[in-house]
């Protein structure tokens, strides 16, 4: 099966219990899935189960383990693609706050 990547721009659902701390979030997710539609499906379920709503999809391609092999700044991406092949899905969550700064993002899984 093909693995998808989606980057997408989310907000936290009012029972959120990060909704104190976070305003918004930028999600890299990777989806093992048979076809594009199917995988976005599922990313969403996910992104929705985390606490998150869907606000708009930044980037999505085709993610292949190559893209991530050698690149010390990919270290994670790679992991989570690993993880994505090995799982079914991966994702890790950008998250910032009204008091942030563009260089102060907080990083969860």
């Amino acid at each position: 099966m093909t693995i998808y990547f989606f980057q997408i721009e989310v907000s936290p659902h009012l029972d959120n219990s990060e909704k104190e701390e976070c305003v918004g979030a930028i999600v890299n997710c990777w989806v093992k899935s048979i076809n594009e539609k199917s995988a976005w499906n599922k990313a969403k379920k996910y992104v929705s189960n985390e606490g998150w709503e869907v606000l708009s999809i930044q980037d999505q391609f085709i993610a292949n383990r190559n893209m991530y092999e050698g690149d010390i700044e990919a270290e994670e991406s790679l992991e989570c693609f690993d993880e994505a092949t090995r799982d079914g899905i991966s994702a890790i969550f950008y998250t910032w706050s009204d008091e942030d700064d563009d260089d102060e993002l907080e990083i969860i899984h």
